[in-house]
């Protein structure tokens, strides 16, 4: 389980300087944590609520996609971890990335800042690892509430 007062210092583990900040949002938009790093946006819950509602439409568009692929890849007696089919999603803007990948079964997404010239291998590679942390760290909240 992770504290609340220690979520800064888990986001600023995939913190550095072609990933300034990252932030922890619930699938609302509301700002559970962000990096202490977090020099670019001076309100982060706009910022926050504003990335939440971009990726939750691309969420509910997997999950439509899921509904129709009849190609889903479940063993099993293995319930899907999600519906939808969207793993991370990079939005490539003049000024930089954003970067989110929603954590499945806490209702939260991981965001993450990048800078123009970073990859995005290894941007993707550090949200999934992170909203993997998250993931199994939060399971016991979601699975006592």
């Amino acid at each position: 389980m992770i504290r609340s007062c220690r979520i800064p210092a888990v986001l600023n583990r995939v913190c550095d300087e072609s990933v300034p900040s990252a932030l922890l949002v619930t699938f609302e938009g509301e700002i559970l944590g962000e990096s202490t790093a977090f020099p670019h946006h001076k309100d982060a819950s706009s910022f926050g609520t504003l990335v939440a509602d971009i990726a939750s439409d691309y969420q509910r568009a997997g999950e439509d996609y899921a509904s129709i692929d009849g190609n889903q890849n479940i063993n099993p007696g293995q319930e899907p971890q999600s519906k939808s089919h969207m793993q991370c999603l990079i939005i490539e803007m003049d000024s930089g990335c954003i970067g989110v990948s929603a954590c499945a079964g806490v209702d939260c997404f991981v965001i993450a800042v990048a800078k123009p010239q970073t990859p995005m291998g290894l941007l993707k590679g550090r949200l999934l690892s992170l909203a993997s942390f998250v993931q199994e760290s939060m399971s016991t909240l979601a699975e006592t509430s």
